[in-house]
């Protein structure tokens, strides 16, 4: 085997062996048939100041500033206290501040991934940043028949019901209008649903770590935490999963949904309408932008704040003799799915240049810690979407051909898959070692000015978007370099069935 090997075969290995932590399964934790990874083409920073209205809400928050330092000899400045005027603006702007951040998330969930290397058992693509979800659930709603079957009065009720265990209305206050606003958010009862989900999720992605490294054989003391300890971790896995069953209504929660869906067919044009309503109720409007978004959050919003949830991943020389590839799960279809390169860009500048430089697989060494956090969309309603009880209006020649999802591999339409769970990582370790001094050279040179990437990650330097500009604060080592903070990486994404899919006997459509 080669030591030294360009920087794409390298992050090959490093996605294929990320890839087998989240997806592969087993009888503890089984495989999703229709679930894949997007990788963004470059990881975006995530201070997590900027999910601070996730914890908080819309609340305005005042802070005293930090006082500066004196000089010696300086005399302190005597405080002043504030105006109420003043702390009303303070707080404003502190209100402003979140709604920017709660629309910057909306618009990054919002994207329709791609799914064009998406066929038979590949699960891996890149992100495309394509179509909106928001645009085009609406347009499926606004030019859909449904049929026409009531529901009798008890029915109706007990969906009106089942319903408010799910969603509760609030009212909040439009920054923008000044008026108030009746929204929908999730109950208790989904919030600790979400949470129970996310500790299951977590458990089984620490569970997979170490089963994968196991399977590697090439480092006898994974082989030998993996006997002894792999009981332990299985049990673990089995304790949160009854943990999500007793404590987080997964059984109530699931039977509600399944009840929903299966009296769609009764009350396709009540439940319609109520989708469109909660399409409406969850629209805002970004004081900066001027433009609507709908509200979407990561669950639990406090992620970002502990440590709790978070798995270690480890990458050295016995990973890369195992043979880890991802591009051999791509398909046909992923010809452009290239993130392996090191990749180096000025800043302000989008030319992006990639180095021949070889590493040295032998003292090479790359450890970060990572974090499934699920999306939650109250305004989206998966259940509409895979009825068998709506179709697009027939009269309608613009949309009555139109699909949501073929079902085809790769899936194709207007929403063939979306996101359902944000991939992050954080204080990301590069360690090179003393024989590739020349590609960390590299590195710490073209991050002084500008930015570096590496596959999903940034690896230092400026990063800039067309709404977003920050450094990302790194410290340099003689054989490395350490990238402070948290960046999201990519995303799990469900695939939908043919979608519509209409039952042939229904006697009429509305």
């Amino acid at each position: 085997m080669a030591k030294e090997v360009l920087p794409e075969v390298l992050m090959n290995s490093v996605l294929g062996k990320l890839y087998d932590v989240l997806t592969n399964g087993n009888e503890v934790v089984p495989k999703s048939d229709d679930n894949y990874l997007a990788w963004l083409p470059v990881g975006i920073p995530f201070p997590k100041e900027e999910l601070e209205f996730l914890s908080t809400g819309f609340t305005g928050i005042y802070r005293e500033p930090e006082p500066k330092p004196l000089r010696e000899g300086q005399e302190p400045t005597p405080k002043r206290e504030k105006t109420t005027e003043e702390i009303n603006q303070l707080l404003a702007q502190d209100v402003t501040r979140k709604y920017m951040q709660a629309e910057n998330l909306a618009r990054l969930c919002d994207m329709v991934p791609d799914t064009s290397g998406v066929r038979g058992n590949v699960t891996m693509n890149k992100w495309e940043q394509e179509n909106s979800l928001s645009l085009a659930y609406q347009h499926i709603l606004k030019f859909s028949q449904v049929a026409n079957f009531e529901p009798d009065e008890k029915t109706r009720a007990k969906i009106e019901r089942l319903r408010g265990l799910l969603q509760e209305k609030k009212i909040k206050k439009n920054i923008v209008t000044e008026e108030e606003e009746e929204v929908l958010e999730e109950t208790p009862l989904v919030k600790k649903y979400n949470e129970k989900l996310q500790n299951y999720l977590n458990v089984a992605l620490e569970y997979n770590t170490y089963r994968v490294n196991a399977l590697a054989g090439k480092d006898p003391a994974a082989v030998h935490f993996w006997a002894m300890n792999a009981n332990i971790l299985r049990n673990k896995v089995m304790a949160a999963k009854n943990d999500w069953i007793t404590n987080g209504y997964k059984e109530e929660y699931d039977q509600i949904a399944a009840y929903i869906a299966q009296v769609e067919g009764r009350s396709m044009l009540t439940l319609k309408q109520q989708y469109i309503d909660e399409l409406d109720k969850a629209r805002l409007t970004g004081p900066s932008s001027g433009s609507d978004f709908f509200y979407t959050s990561l669950l639990p919003g406090g992620f970002a704040d502990t440590d709790n949830g978070w798995t270690e991943f480890t990458f050295s020389q016995s990973d890369y003799a195992a043979n880890y590839k991802f591009n051999s799960k791509k398909g046909g279809g992923g010809a452009s799915l290239s993130l392996g390169s090191v990749r180096v860009g000025g800043r302000g500048d989008h030319e992006k240049k990639k180095t021949s430089q070889k590493i040295d697989v032998s003292t090479f060494r790359l450890s970060f810690k990572i974090c499934q956090v699920p999306i939650s969309r109250p305004w989206f309603n998966v259940n509409f979407l895979t009825s068998k009880y709506w179709r697009f209006d027939q009269n309608n020649t613009e949309f009555k051909d139109n699909m949501v999802s073929d079902g085809g591999s790769p899936a194709e339409g207007m929403i063939p898959a979306f996101t359902t769970t944000a991939i992050f990582v954080k204080d990301l370790h590069l360690h090179f070692g003393e024989r590739n001094k020349e590609i960390k050279s590299q590195i710490d040179e073209a991050s002084g000015g500008g930015y570096v990437s590496w596959g999903p990650f940034h690896a230092g330097g400026h990063y800039e978007s067309h709404k977003q500009n920050r450094n990302v604060e790194s410290h340099r080592e003689s054989q490395g370099i350490k990238i402070k903070g948290m960046q999201l990486i990519g995303f799990k994404c469900h695939v939908l069935k043919k979608s519509p899919d209409p039952k042939p006997d229904v006697p009429e459509w509305v």
